[in-house]
């Protein structure tokens, strides 16, 4: 009698606790697997502050800086114009992982800061505020009649 009911409680404890399916592959507590679809899109340097553009394996854009944590719990290390590094768990392999910024490296103009200001327009030309330099039809820098290329 009491050995059907420890057998009973074993099996009890066994069905609450549930068992793990041993066809399916262990769970990533890490998420090491989602590492190599994650990608490094943009830098932004503003105030001396460091910011990277990264887009996760479905798609989603995120904004981050030195020492954010990212959902998949993984926290930011340093960002540079050409790499990020990412810190997964002390207990996770492996425990940094770094991105090269991919995308359309077309940052040549960029690279100077450029103060822009704007004059106060006040009177001044009409023409002068045209995006095409001011120049109409007929007016200066227009085609003359009989010039090269008419017939």
């Amino acid at each position: 009698m009491i050995l059907k009911r420890w057998m009973l409680a074993a099996t009890a404890l066994i069905s609450l606790t549930g068992m793990r399916d041993p066809f399916l592959p262990p769970p990533d507590l890490c998420q090491t697997a989602q590492l190599t679809q994650w990608r490094y899109q943009g830098y932004v340097a503003m105030r001396g502050r460091a910011m990277a553009i990264l887009r996760d394996g479905s798609g989603k854009w995120l904004r981050v800086s030195t020492g954010d944590r990212l959902p998949t719990g993984w926290r930011v290390g340093k960002i540079t114009d050409l790499e990020i590094q990412i810190f997964t768990a002390a207990d996770c392999e492996p425990q940094q992982w770094r991105w090269t910024r991919q995308g359309d490296q077309h940052e040549t103009m960029d690279r100077n800061n450029h103060d822009v200001r704007h004059p106060d327009r006040k009177g001044g030309s009409a023409e002068a505020g045209h995006a095409d330099g001011g120049r109409r039809a007929g007016g200066a820098g227009a085609a003359k009649p009989g010039a090269a290329g008419e017939a």
